[in-house]
């Protein structure tokens, strides 16, 4: 396949509506848009929220055949409350995707192009455990680490043995500040990294590379922001699936925030009307 993403599926409830969601799925489901052969490693609860969710996910493109069903746990679900556009999140715990396994006979399996991963669901140890061995089991996958920093569920430990995995790092401005985090500095410290993508909001995105390069790209609005859920997950599936492509930095860049820009002009991570 091309990519693998680990993490949470779950439900973004906005407004009394729910809506599939969690950033890894975000960003498979966005992957597949982009016309990569995209599956998930998850969890869902043996519920009315976990069929949909699987049902979702095979309309969407995304392969499921590595998404357990567990009994013992409800399948995710996050409170969303949204002020200018900009969400805030109550995410529940534990669910289901805490209990996230490791597929079966993972090492006779064909290395994906690419592993993407994140740190929300790194918050039980089952799960960061199952993603250390998708880590060890494809070395010579690309590993996207898009950090998205998420309530209390994070620790600086927890990001930097991340980044240390990762060939790619996406982060925001706020989780660079809060992370205390600079191009040079990320750079020193983990040798496997090659490339740094900050993104900026409205402003669009900053892209650092090992050999020197640093340059931003301006953001592409489509209209006017009606949210920002799910826009930065839009923004990693272009900017992966056109390097993946053969794409330059500068291309990718460009590509990650058209898409973007699109999702933030609908409602929810997933709108249906793009392309």
């Amino acid at each position: 396949m091309d990519v693998l993403a680990f993490g949470e599926i779950l439900w973004d409830v906005i407004d009394g509506e729910a809506h599939l969601g969690g950033a890894p799925f975000n960003f498979a489901a966005h992957a597949a848009r982009c016309g990569l052969d995209s599956a998930i490693v998850s969890t869902v609860g043996d519920d009315d929220l976990g069929r949909r969710a699987l049902s979702e996910a095979a309309r969407l493109g995304v392969g499921t055949a590595f998404v357990s069903v567990v009994g013992s746990l409800p399948t995710g679900t996050v409170l969303v409350t949204l002020e200018n556009g900009m969400p805030s999140y109550d995410i529940v715990h534990p669910v289901a995707w805490d209990e996230i396994a490791a597929p079966p006979a993972i090492g006779s399996l064909a290395a994906p192009r690419a592993l993407y991963f994140g740190t929300l669901a790194q918050r039980s140890e089952t799960s960061a455990k199952t993603l250390r061995a998708l880590l060890d089991a494809f070395p010579s996958s690309l590993a996207f680490f898009d950090v998205n920093l998420r309530q209390s569920f994070w620790s600086d430990e927890l990001v930097r043995k991340g980044i240390a995995r990762a060939d790619v790092l996406k982060v925001n401005d706020e989780e660079m500040a809060v992370l205390h985090l600079t191009f040079d500095g990320l750079f020193g410290d983990f040798p496997r990294l090659s490339t740094v993508v900050e993104t900026l909001g409205a402003r669009g995105c900053r892209v650092a590379s090992r050999d020197g390069r640093l340059f931003e790209r301006p953001a592409v609005p489509d209209g006017p922001v009606v949210d920002t859920v799910g826009a930065g997950d839009s923004f990693s599936a272009a900017f992966l699936a056109t390097l993946l492509n053969g794409g330059s930095l500068e291309a990718a860049a460009e590509a990650g925030n058209r898409l973007a820009g699109k999702v933030a002009a609908r409602a929810g991570a997933l709108p249906a009307d793009i392309v």
